[in-house]
């Protein structure tokens, strides 16, 4: 890996501990701009890279990620625009989903067991709390599932645990943190965890292309 790439990361990582950092402690205008700025470096991570041709699944990713972005500008302001976010974060799922699917030629469905658990445990905890939310919600969480599907089949084809692989698990524990944290039951310690799972997923799916 290049110097010039490792300095990225790092500024990358570094600005994800500043964004966690200042969520806790309140400083609302200085987490406005840390956490799309760290989302904006990752975006940047592949493109600046200049190559001649990117492959669809390239395209596909960054993509996701820019709507990602569009998601996270949303989510600065929960109280009026969560719902935009979490149609802006399906956007990003679904576009992650046709990229993980561009190289998986067979699928392992033993892989669905753990996923229809984790599904079946959200579901049962959170449908009472959602009210009028609960269409959206399921709808977003059966998303994140076959993102997370899609994606443990990419690994498995292949052989190997990748940035794909981990990315997505470290995706659906943020979403659901994020879930339960909003639905359930607000917990002191459910922001560091969103954040540092949310962009190191990010980063892991930039890392991919």
């Amino acid at each position: 890996m290049e110097i010039s790439k490792i300095i990225h990361i790092a500024i990358i990582i570094i600005l994800t501990s500043f964004a966690i950092i200042t969520k806790q402690l309140g400083k609302r205008k200085f987490y406005y701009v840390l956490k799309p700025l760290t989302l904006l470096l990752i975006i940047a991570l592949p493109l600046l890279e200049f190559r001649e041709e990117y492959s669809t699944y390239a395209y596909l990713i960054i993509i996701g990620l820019v709507f990602s972005l569009l998601g996270d500008l949303y989510l600065l302001f929960p109280e009026k625009y969560f719902t935009n976010g979490l149609y802006s974060f399906l956007a990003a799922h679904l576009l992650y989903i046709l990229a993980f699917n561009q190289v998986i030629n067979t699928y392992c469905y033993v892989l669905l067991v753990p996923i229809i658990v984790y599904i079946f445990i959200v579901a049962k905890y959170l449908k009472p709390k959602l009210g009028g939310m609960k269409y959206p919600v399921f709808g977003y969480i059966l998303v994140i599932s076959i993102m997370l599907f899609s994606a443990l089949n990419m690994d498995y084809q292949f052989g190997q645990i990748s940035f794909v692989g981990i990315g997505a698990v470290l995706f659906a524990i943020s979403d659901t943190t994020l879930a339960f944290n909003k639905f359930y039951k607000k917990f002191s310690f459910a922001e560091p965890i969103i954040l540092s799972t949310y962009f190191i997923a990010q980063l892991f799916f930039a890392m991919s292309i």
